[in-house]
């Protein structure tokens, strides 16, 4: 499987067990600990402290099933003023049978729960809880979990989360072709768009190849009309101003013969 299922994976709090090994030894523990005058000696107190250190790191009580259901005087006391009906180092009117019980509660809970698609953080979070709890009330080599204690996964709920991981596996598979025949249409469209767009281009600069020459564009013509006519006005106005320069040359010289001619007949 891809996942391993709550709560058979490795605890990242406590390396090398896993998350029902710590289930197991909080919930034999709290039982073990709730024995007549457990403990009663100069470390009572001690264990008083870890006893609630454990009790506040799985008591949740704004998520569902991860409160305390009972009342402070529920369990009651059954030997008051002796392990474990001794007040709650931090909880007044609590015991420590009260707090020990809840333990025990929660952690069967969390160990029969069936968590397939629990988020990593969420499982982070337990981790971290129950990794703190177990330390709380780690009692060391000189009581080790026994066999009879531990509890096995279910074959039903493997086989469950085995059919829930493929069950995942398959719909990604399902979405990855879809994507895949979604990405190969667009490719394909694509690629069509890009060729209907070349034959047009191909095709539109074959016709403008064989079509005649177009005549010059008006504005080229009228620029060519205008410069003749410019040309044609100054060469008449050239030819005006011959005509003009040769009249007065003309005129000038008959001045000067009937000048001369007056001079000659005055000379006689």
């Amino acid at each position: 499987m891809r996942n391993t299922p709550w709560p058979e994976m490795e605890s990242q709090a406590a390396p090398g067990r896993t998350i029902r090994e710590l289930l197991d030894y909080l919930c034999w523990i709290s039982r073990e600990m709730r024995q007549l005058g457990f403990h009663s000696g100069s470390d009572r107190d001690d264990w008083c402290r870890r006893v609630h250190r454990a009790y506040a790191a799985l008591f949740v009580p704004m998520v569902s099933g991860h409160g305390d259901p009972y009342p402070p005087d529920v369990p009651p006391a059954r030997n008051p003023g002796i392990w474990p009906d001794i007040p709650s180092a931090a909880l007044p009117g609590m015991t420590l049978r009260h707090q020990l019980t809840v333990i025990e509660m929660l952690g069967i809970q969390l160990r029969e729960k069936r968590w397939f698609h629990a988020r990593p953080q969420d499982i982070a979070e337990w981790d971290r809880r129950l990794g703190i709890a177990a330390e709380a009330l780690d009692h060391g080599e000189a009581m080790p979990l026994p066999e009879d204690a531990r509890t096995q996964a279910s074959q039903e709920a493997l086989d469950e989360a085995a059919a829930a991981d493929e069950a995942i596996k398959e719909k990604a598979r399902k979405r990855t072709l879809q994507l895949r025949r979604q990405f190969a249409a667009a490719r394909k469209a694509k690629a069509a768009k890009k060729k209907a767009a070349k034959q047009a281009a191909t095709k539109k600069s074959a016709t403008k190849k064989a079509a005649p020459k177009k005549a010059a564009p008006k504005k080229a013509a009228a620029k060519k009309a205008a410069k003749k006519a410019a040309k044609k006005t100054a060469k008449k106005a050239a030819k005006k101003k011959a005509v003009k320069k040769a009249a007065a040359k003309k005129t000038a010289k008959k001045k000067a013969a009937k000048k001369k001619a007056v001079k000659k007949k005055k000379a006689r």
